[in-house]
């Protein structure tokens, strides 16, 4: 064997030995090492952030973490109610206003009187006409019914009632209250019939 024989089997015994003895790696060779265990696991648990952001419509959220909202629905119903009352209100007829033109009536006459009635089993044509007379068109209770006001007027929701009490002594004469013997009221009742006030019923008490 030659010389450059032998310095081919040198260099490659020289090979040989570094690989066995854990020398230097060749350059065209990557090693990666795996991470340990724990850490691969620990990676795979970890959650991952969302990449979509969605609008929160609210339906799912507790309202109690809504206070401004919930405050401003109320704050709406309130308003709606308010203005519904008040429509009610204005539709619904002002017994001030008619009861003067029922006062005027009075004064007119048992026809006029009657236009402004509603007549039904509590207030039959026949019975007001017999009323009429004794009641409003002469004394003693016409001039106390004709010095009545709106106010005087008891209040039952649409309904409004007032009396007008006569006294009279042992001899049937009208005297004060605090001289009679005996004493009957006339009652006067109005409500609300077909969006007007009209008169319900007219009775003598006592």
């Amino acid at each position: 064997m030659g010389r450059r024989g032998l310095e081919a089997l040198a260099l490659g015994a020289l090979a040989l030995g570094l690989a066995a003895c854990g020398g230097d790696r060749p350059r065209t060779v990557e090693v990666t090492e795996a991470p340990p265990e724990s850490e691969v696991t620990r990676e795979a648990r970890r959650p991952s952030a969302l990449d979509t952001t969605y609008a929160d419509s609210g339906l799912f959220v507790d309202p109690r973490l809504r206070p401004d909202s919930l405050r401003a629905d109320s704050l709406r119903r309130d308003s709606l109610l308010q203005d519904s009352l008040a429509r009610v209100e204005a539709r619904r007829p002002d017994f001030r206003a008619f009861w003067p033109t029922f006062r005027e009536a009075i004064e007119e006459g048992l026809e006029a009187a009657s236009a402004r009635a509603a007549f039904s089993d509590s207030l039959a044509r026949a019975d007001f006409e017999d009323t009429w007379f004794p009641a409003l068109a002469e004394p003693p209770f016409r001039a106390g019914v004709l010095a009545l006001t709106a106010r005087d007027f008891r209040r039952e929701g649409t309904r409004r009632t007032a009396s007008v009490t006569v006294g009279y002594d042992a001899e049937g004469r009208v005297v004060r209250e605090d001289e009679a013997v005996t004493e009957s009221s006339l009652i006067l009742t109005f409500d609300v019939v077909d969006g007007a006030y009209r008169l319900v019923r007219a009775q003598i008490a006592g």
